[in-house]
């Protein structure tokens, strides 16, 4: 009792020094605040592109052209539009761990909306998923953070959903993408991935934060399948589109 006294004690004089604030705006109060929230671009599952996760690629996607993937079906949650940036910003190199199961949150939300109101596009993206896994930083970026953003978001999202994690991946090269035009992304994605989990004859879905022109999630899901996955469906937070 002692010790669950102190450590409220201790969180309410962390919280007076040092506020909470909104990841996306900085107001004091909740990580991720109700006006923020109401920002967010959220895309339709019903007119989004099933291919590469673009909103209103639902019958012509002037993003993927129609081109098909590795990935069986690319769901977003929302446009890589404020506040999201800030917001992704602020967990990955802000180190603002707690930002972690608020997103695993949002994807759930994202994946269970999609097969309620688009099941004959997005049936089973989750609940037919075998487990869940994630494409993983490089070990630079590791080294950099000190955690792998991914991995955080991926253990959350398992634990409410109560699908299994699976930590199949492991990212060879050092580039941050980041910094990279389209084609260096492409390139990039190439590098590569091993895989150092048993995946075979699994459905699964993969989870990464943000999604640009795909060449990340291909390369990741093109490695799993090569390991005998039977299926791979990707989910991410935000989706750069229209660039």
């Amino acid at each position: 009792m002692a010790d669950g006294v102190l450590g409220g004690a201790l969180e309410f004089a962390l919280e007076t020094l040092s506020p909470t604030r909104c990841a996306g705006c900085e107001r004091p109060g909740a990580l991720i605040c109700d006006r923020c929230l109401s920002r967010f671009q959220l895309i339709d599952p019903r007119l989004s592109c099933t291919r590469c996760g673009a909103p209103f690629g639902s019958l012509l996607c002037t993003e993927c052209q129609g081109e098909h993937g590795a990935c069986e079906r690319v769901l977003a949650a929302a446009s890589f539009e404020d506040p999201v940036p800030r917001i992704v910003r602020a967990y990955k190199d802000g180190g603002e761990r707690r930002l972690a199961p608020l997103i695993a949150d949002l994807l759930l939300d994202t994946a269970e909306h999609a097969e309620r109101v688009a099941p004959e596009r997005y049936g089973g993206i989750l609940s037919a998923a075998d487990a869940i896994t994630f494409v993983p930083v490089t070990a630079e970026a590791f080294r950099r953070r000190g955690f792998d953003h991914m991995e955080d978001v991926a253990r959350a999202f398992s634990g409410r959903s109560g699908t299994p994690l699976v930590d199949a991946l492991i990212k060879h090269g050092r580039a941050d993408q980041r910094a990279l035009g389209r084609a260096g992304r492409m390139a990039a994605g190439r590098d590569g991935y091993e895989v150092a989990a048993e995946v075979g004859g699994k459905h699964l879905l993969l989870l990464d934060d943000v999604i640009t022109t795909g060449a990340t999630m291909n390369a990741a899901a093109s490695a799993l399948l090569a390991a005998g996955a039977a299926r791979v469906d990707a989910l991410a937070l935000a989706r750069v589109w229209g660039s």
